[in-house]
């Protein structure tokens, strides 16, 4: 599978990250939020591991999300503060 698919550990792992500094938590208090282990929450946000569909279910109904965001990347259906810091992080120049 292509690195640059939504669909890739990597890419999902970097919307969990955006996600969780979104609500300015650690990664163990983010993983206890939603009862995964600390260590596999962090080889997932690393695209280590893959996201299984038990643990984006729990992530998606804790945090207001949904899945086709955590899969896929798709904006719509969040919260608009969530949306709004994701899209500015995309059109802002990176230095």
């Amino acid at each position: 599978m292509d690195q640059n698919s939504p669909f890739h550990p990597t890419a999902v792992g970097a919307r969990l990250i955006a996600l969780r500094t979104h609500h300015g938590m650690t990664r163990g208090d983010f993983a206890a939020s939603v009862d995964i282990d600390a260590t596999s929450y962090g080889r997932i946000e690393k695209g280590e591991k893959a996201l299984k569909a038990d643990m984006a279910y729990r992530i998606a109904e804790r945090w207001g999300v949904s899945m086709d965001f955590l899969y896929r990347g798709r904006l719509t259906e969040l919260p608009a503060s969530l949306a709004d810091s994701l899209i500015s992080k995309r059109t802002t120049p990176q230095r």
